[in-house]
Order: structure tokens, then sequence, then C-alpha cells
């Protein structure tokens, strides 16, 4: 019990946290990237992330501009590259 709570303690700090804890985090730390989006309709879409504002995903799917409300969004699929990168940026650059 002690351990579990020493590991949830440190997700919530955030100079501790490794990984991010909701969707809304993933997006922000992937701007400028490719991703596949899974929406709770079951539609998945390759976009890029141009941002992330609020509770909006501003995203290019094929050049033109969209904005998906995050709760919509069930899963996002990146290149495991780009999700290491994004995690050692967050850790390393921002210390």
């Amino acid at each position: 019990m002690k351990r579990k709570m020493e590991v949830q303690g440190a997700r919530r700090n955030k100079n501790n946290n490794v990984l991010p804890a909701s969707i809304k985090d993933i997006l922000k730390r992937l701007i400028d990237e490719e991703v596949v989006i899974v929406l709770k309709s079951g539609k998945c879409e390759e976009v890029d992330i141009l941002g992330v504002e609020g509770n909006l995903l501003i995203a290019s799917p094929n050049g033109d501009i969209k904005f998906i409300d995050i709760d919509c969004i069930c899963e996002v699929i990146a290149e495991p590259e780009d999700v290491i990168e994004a995690l050692f940026r967050e850790r390393c650059c921002n210390s």
C-alpha cells in the first residue's frame, strides 16, 4: 500500500511526472507530430497535431484545419520514437 501511494504521489508531482495522465496531456506533448486519433464513434483519422487549446485539439488532416473536442477522442496512436522523444524532451528540457 505504501509503495502504491509513493507512485501515485510521483505522478501528481509535475517534476516527477513521466507518463501523461490524460489524452490532453498526450496531445500537448505530440504537437507537430503525425498521429492517428480514434474517436468514440470508432472513426480513425490520421492528423498532424497543430495545437491544443482548452478542450480542443487543433489538427490538420490532409492540409485542412479541424477542431476536435478532446472528450470525443478515446485513443491516440503515435510512432514509438515520437512518444519517447516527447517524454524525454519534457523531462530533460523543463528541469
